[in-house]
């Protein structure tokens, strides 16, 4: 009988021995920046899988654990937030890249880092100046907070910098693209063009394109897709890749292994004609729809 009563005793000084590590912990250490309290804060932690309040300094959580153990981190400049009962979560962070088409990034307009629209014009026209035989100007990395109030971009920003030939700029994050005048005419994109499936033409009050281009809102552009099997041999895809200089790749859908060996990328070309030749040539193979299918 006296088993359990000591093992509850055992318990009881052992929080109590913790509970004072963390409180003497706290009294020692600087005050946080800002504190937690009445929360439901689910830690992810087996052992304590619940607190009611968290601190923090700087960008780090120095304290999870109830009321009373926070309250020592709180100093004379500490932030308090009432969080009323309301539960909280661990951050979820999504860490992926997008390798084909960050690599082919790297030889467009740059346009990370660019917070104003002088300086996004700045990059456009010395990309332009310095590539003349270019016959598309593509670039990536523009933001929305750089075109408020609207958060999206206008054509005519495009156009004071390069009328002559197309330019086509995706936004950083992949889901919105930006055109000039000249891309939208090549594109047959008009008042008249309707949205394509899972996209939106942007336009104007007159019911003008902007240049805005959201989701897959410039794939009414009618350029050719090609399907093509990258020889199965070290170093295979950077050789078909390295074959296809000179030659207008649009976009580049896809990049799948089958049996860790062969390789299906799916392209589209503006001269699919010189480009099937091309890649012939450099010994891959061109996949009609069955071939796809079976892969």
């Amino acid at each position: 009988m006296r088993l359990p009563r000591l093992c509850t005793w055992f318990g009881f000084l052992l929080l109590s021995v913790v509970g004072a590590a963390a409180l003497a912990a706290a009294e020692s250490s600087p005050a946080a920046d800002v504190i937690v309290i009445h929360a439901r804060v689910y830690t992810v932690n087996a052992r304590q899988p619940w607190a009611e309040a968290i601190a923090i300094r700087g960008d780090k959580i120095v304290a999870v654990g109830d009321k009373a153990q926070i309250e020592a981190y709180r100093g004379s400049t500490t932030k308090v937030i009432d969080a009323g009962g309301r539960l909280i979560l661990p951050g979820f962070t999504d860490c992926h890249i997008h390798f084909m088409d960050g690599s082919l990034g790297l030889t467009r307009v740059d346009l990370n880092g660019a917070g104003t629209v002088a300086e996004i014009q700045e990059r456009v026209k010395a990309y332009a100046n310095a590539h003349p035989s270019e016959p598309w100007i593509q670039g990536m990395g523009w933001t929305y907070p750089t075109f408020k109030p609207s958060g999206l971009p206008d054509k005519k920003i495009l156009d004071e910098v390069v009328r002559d030939r197309p330019v086509f700029l995706v936004a950083f994050d992949g889901h919105s693209s930006w055109a000039n005048s000249k891309a939208l005419a090549m594109a047959g994109i008009d008042r008249n063009t309707p949205d394509p499936p899972n996209g939106k033409i942007v336009r104007d009050e007159k019911g003008e394109a902007t240049g805005a281009l959201k989701e897959a809102g410039f794939t009414v552009r009618k350029t050719p897709v090609v399907a093509v099997q990258i020889p199965d041999r070290p170093g295979g895809l950077a050789a078909t890749l390295d074959a296809l200089r000179g030659v207008d790749v649009e976009y580049m859908y896809a990049f799948v292994q089958k049996s860790g060996e062969q390789a299906l990328v799916v392209f589209r070309f503006e001269d699919a004609e010189k480009a099937v030749e091309t890649l012939r040539k450099a010994g891959a193979k061109i996949l009609d729809a069955r071939d796809v299918q079976e892969l």
